[in-house]
Protein backbone atom coordinates (compact mmCIF):
# COMPACT_ATOMS: atom_id res chain seq x y z
CA UNK A 1 0.00 0.00 0.00
CA UNK A 2 2.89 2.45 0.86
CA UNK A 3 4.69 1.69 -2.04
CA UNK A 4 1.48 2.09 -4.53
CA UNK A 5 1.22 5.87 -2.78
CA UNK A 6 5.42 6.31 -3.26
CA UNK A 7 4.88 5.43 -6.53
CA UNK A 8 2.16 7.25 -7.61
CA UNK A 9 3.82 10.09 -5.97
CA UNK A 10 6.49 9.83 -7.98
CA UNK A 11 4.56 9.96 -11.19
CA UNK A 12 2.66 13.01 -10.18
CA UNK A 13 5.92 15.01 -9.66
CA UNK A 14 7.92 14.04 -12.35
CA UNK A 15 5.08 15.78 -14.04
CA UNK A 16 5.75 19.67 -14.29
CA UNK A 17 2.11 20.81 -14.37
CA UNK A 18 0.75 18.41 -12.02
CA UNK A 19 3.51 18.82 -10.21
CA UNK A 20 2.97 23.00 -10.39
CA UNK A 21 -0.71 22.74 -9.63
CA UNK A 22 0.14 20.36 -6.17
CA UNK A 23 2.28 23.03 -5.24
CA UNK A 24 -0.14 25.87 -5.60
CA UNK A 25 -2.90 23.83 -4.19
CA UNK A 26 -1.00 22.88 -1.16
CA UNK A 27 0.14 27.05 -1.31
CA UNK A 28 -3.01 28.33 -1.40
CA UNK A 29 -4.38 25.63 1.60
CA UNK A 30 -1.72 26.91 4.01
CA UNK A 31 -2.91 30.84 2.98
CA UNK A 32 -6.32 30.09 3.56
CA UNK A 33 -5.44 28.18 6.79
CA UNK A 34 -3.51 30.35 8.25
CA UNK A 35 -6.06 33.60 7.11
CA UNK A 36 -8.92 31.65 8.76
CA UNK A 37 -5.99 31.34 12.56
CA UNK A 38 -5.68 35.27 12.12
CA UNK A 39 -9.55 35.84 12.53
CA UNK A 40 -10.98 33.50 14.25
CA UNK A 41 -11.33 35.83 17.04
CA UNK A 42 -12.90 38.95 15.39
CA UNK A 43 -16.31 39.81 15.23
CA UNK A 44 -18.43 38.34 12.51
CA UNK A 45 -22.10 39.41 11.42
CA UNK A 46 -23.03 37.81 14.88
CA UNK A 47 -21.07 39.87 17.09
CA UNK A 48 -21.27 43.36 15.54
CA UNK A 49 -19.33 46.16 17.38
CA UNK A 50 -20.69 49.78 17.62
CA UNK A 51 -19.93 51.40 14.60
CA UNK A 52 -20.62 54.79 16.07
CA UNK A 53 -18.12 55.42 18.68
CA UNK A 54 -14.96 57.11 17.41
CA UNK A 55 -13.69 60.77 17.86
CA UNK A 56 -11.51 62.83 15.38
CA UNK A 57 -8.46 64.31 16.03
CA UNK A 58 -10.16 67.40 16.95
CA UNK A 59 -12.48 65.41 19.10
CA UNK A 60 -15.72 65.82 16.90
CA UNK A 61 -17.79 62.63 16.61
CA UNK A 62 -18.30 61.32 13.52
CA UNK A 63 -20.42 58.22 12.49
CA UNK A 64 -18.15 55.56 11.04
CA UNK A 65 -21.25 53.12 9.08
CA UNK A 66 -22.45 55.19 5.68
CA UNK A 67 -25.84 53.88 5.16
CA UNK A 68 -26.49 51.87 1.67
CA UNK A 69 -22.73 52.16 0.97
CA UNK A 70 -20.14 48.85 1.71
CA UNK A 71 -16.95 50.56 2.26
CA UNK A 72 -13.74 49.18 5.13
CA UNK A 73 -13.22 49.86 9.04
CA UNK A 74 -9.28 50.26 9.34
CA UNK A 75 -8.02 49.75 12.31
CA UNK A 76 -4.00 50.05 12.32
CA UNK A 77 -1.14 51.15 15.25
CA UNK A 78 1.20 54.11 14.16
CA UNK A 79 4.51 51.80 15.01
CA UNK A 80 2.93 48.56 12.84
CA UNK A 81 5.35 47.92 9.79
CA UNK A 82 2.60 46.39 7.33
CA UNK A 83 0.35 49.03 8.21
CA UNK A 84 2.90 51.71 6.79
CA UNK A 85 2.99 49.89 3.51
CA UNK A 86 -0.61 48.89 3.47
CA UNK A 87 -2.59 52.19 4.34
CA UNK A 88 -1.85 53.91 0.72
CA UNK A 89 -3.83 51.01 -0.44
CA UNK A 90 -6.93 51.41 0.98
CA UNK A 91 -6.21 55.45 0.66
CA UNK A 92 -6.27 55.16 -3.57
CA UNK A 93 -9.19 53.01 -3.39
CA UNK A 94 -11.24 55.40 -1.57
CA UNK A 95 -9.90 58.75 -3.62
CA UNK A 96 -10.40 56.68 -6.74
CA UNK A 97 -14.00 55.99 -5.62
CA UNK A 98 -13.44 51.90 -5.99
CA UNK A 99 -14.25 51.79 -2.30
CA UNK A 100 -17.23 54.09 -1.08
CA UNK A 101 -15.67 55.03 2.10
CA UNK A 102 -14.13 54.23 4.53
CA UNK A 103 -12.64 54.71 8.09
CA UNK A 104 -9.17 54.58 9.68
CA UNK A 105 -9.03 54.04 13.16
CA UNK A 106 -5.76 54.45 15.14
CA UNK A 107 -5.11 51.84 18.25
CA UNK A 108 -2.05 51.47 20.68
CA UNK A 109 -0.23 54.67 20.63
CA UNK A 110 1.11 56.41 23.17
CA UNK A 111 0.59 59.66 22.16
CA UNK A 112 -1.33 61.99 19.25
CA UNK A 113 2.51 63.06 17.89
CA UNK A 114 2.92 59.33 17.42
CA UNK A 115 -0.41 59.52 15.30
CA UNK A 116 0.57 62.73 13.50
CA UNK A 117 3.80 61.09 12.46
CA UNK A 118 2.18 58.00 10.77
CA UNK A 119 -0.39 60.26 8.41
CA UNK A 120 2.74 62.38 7.75
CA UNK A 121 4.72 59.59 6.66
CA UNK A 122 1.87 57.40 4.77
CA UNK A 123 0.51 61.13 3.60
CA UNK A 124 -2.91 59.41 4.20
CA UNK A 125 -5.71 61.55 3.06
CA UNK A 126 -8.57 59.48 4.89
CA UNK A 127 -9.78 61.16 8.19
CA UNK A 128 -8.02 59.37 11.09
CA UNK A 129 -10.17 58.40 14.32
CA UNK A 130 -8.60 57.96 17.76
CA UNK A 131 -9.83 54.27 19.46
CA UNK A 132 -8.66 53.29 22.77
CA UNK A 133 -8.82 50.33 24.79
CA UNK A 134 -12.12 50.00 24.64
CA UNK A 135 -12.55 50.01 20.75
CA UNK A 136 -9.79 47.29 20.76
CA UNK A 137 -11.87 45.13 22.75
CA UNK A 138 -15.21 45.76 21.12
CA UNK A 139 -13.73 45.08 17.88
CA UNK A 140 -11.59 41.95 19.32
CA UNK A 141 -8.25 43.65 17.79
CA UNK A 142 -5.16 41.24 18.19
CA UNK A 143 -2.91 42.39 15.55
CA UNK A 144 -2.60 45.27 12.90
CA UNK A 145 -3.78 46.41 10.27
CA UNK A 146 -6.73 44.72 11.15
CA UNK A 147 -9.68 45.61 9.00
CA UNK A 148 -13.59 45.02 8.39
CA UNK A 149 -15.74 45.18 4.90
CA UNK A 150 -19.13 47.00 6.15
CA UNK A 151 -22.10 46.42 3.96
CA UNK A 152 -24.61 49.04 3.68
CA UNK A 153 -26.84 48.02 6.81
CA UNK A 154 -24.32 47.95 8.90
CA UNK A 155 -23.16 44.12 9.05
CA UNK A 156 -19.66 42.79 8.75
CA UNK A 157 -19.15 40.90 5.99
CA UNK A 158 -15.68 40.46 5.50
CA UNK A 159 -12.69 40.67 8.20
CA UNK A 160 -9.14 39.97 7.70
CA UNK A 161 -5.61 40.71 10.04
CA UNK A 162 -2.13 41.34 8.42
CA UNK A 163 -1.12 43.68 5.30
CA UNK A 164 -3.86 43.27 2.20
CA UNK A 165 -2.91 44.20 -1.82
CA UNK A 166 -4.82 46.96 -3.62
CA UNK A 167 -6.40 44.21 -5.39
CA UNK A 168 -7.75 42.33 -2.39
CA UNK A 169 -8.83 45.01 -0.35
CA UNK A 170 -10.75 45.89 -3.40
CA UNK A 171 -12.09 42.18 -4.54
CA UNK A 172 -13.24 41.88 -0.55
CA UNK A 173 -15.36 44.84 -0.99
CA UNK A 174 -16.69 44.19 -4.70
CA UNK A 175 -17.39 40.97 -3.41
CA UNK A 176 -19.84 42.37 -0.89
CA UNK A 177 -21.29 44.70 -2.27
CA UNK A 178 -24.88 44.26 -3.47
Amino acid sequence: MISNIRSGWKKLRSNFWASLAVDVVLLISVFVLISMWQTRNLPDDEHTPLLEAFWLDDMKAESVLVAGQTGVVYFFAPWCFYCKKSIDNLDDLVSTGQVAWARVVALDYENLDEVREFIRETDVSLPVLLGGPQTSSDWQIRGFPTYFVIDGDGSIVSRSVGYSTKIGLQARVWMNTE
